[in-house]
């Protein structure tokens, strides 16, 4: 079976009558995922959360981390499969947040005798710009988180790919997603993100 997250908790982890997870004496409820993240991505999410700190820096003794934020992010689409987000509404976001980061760009021109295919301009200059784009840096979040969430996405993702083959992903692909999507909306100026959060932080 695949493995959802590196700790395969769906395979490993023993649950109680209440649905609890059992943890082994000694042994922490919280686990350490790696989340790949791009290092543009990871400067802009520490400049959010610094804005973010300096909003509620006279109200609250929180101060949030990039760590937290992402755990925060976890939580917060937990929390919304619960309120209904479905499986097909799940895999249609996944579908529009993920990009092939390996798939190799090709630039192909065909023949000018070749009368079944037409030279489309814009189509060589969107590959060539393609073509000559940075390779994007990466690095990676270690962020702690519950066992039992961690568990529940697991259960989520299986059955994600149950229903939609092609969707392979694990916990830690999946909140690298999530990342992603976030930093992209803050980048966009959404700020209800912003709102949201300071709100959480002051209750």
């Amino acid at each position: 079976m695949k493995k959802y997250s590196r700790f395969d908790l769906m395979s490993s982890a023993v649950m109680d009558n209440a649905g609890g997870l059992i943890n082994r004496l000694f042994e922490s409820r919280h686990a350490r995922l790696n989340i790949k993240v791009s290092t543009y991505h990871l400067k802009r999410a520490q400049v959010f959360v610094g804005t973010i700190n300096e909003i509620v820096e006279d109200e609250t003794d929180m101060v949030l981390t990039v760590e937290l934020l992402t755990e925060m992010l976890y939580k917060d689409f937990l929390r919304s499969i619960d309120e209904g987000t479905t499986l097909d509404m799940l895999s249609k976001w996944i579908r529009s947040i993920s990009v092939d980061e390996s798939q190799e760009q090709h630039l192909s021109i065909h023949h000018y005798l070749n009368e079944d295919q037409q030279i489309n301009i814009e189509d060589i200059k969107r590959q060539l710009k393609n073509r000559h784009k940075k390779t994007e840096e990466f690095t990676y979040v270690s962020v702690k988180i519950d066992k039992q969430h961690i568990l529940k996405g697991e259960i989520l993702l299986h059955d994600l790919n149950e229903l939609y083959p092609d969707l392979q992903l694990d916990v830690e692909e999946f909140l690298s997603l999530r990342f992603k999507d976030i930093i992209l909306q803050i980048k966009s100026g959404n700020y209800d993100i912003l709102k949201n959060i300071v709100e959480r932080m002051l209750k």
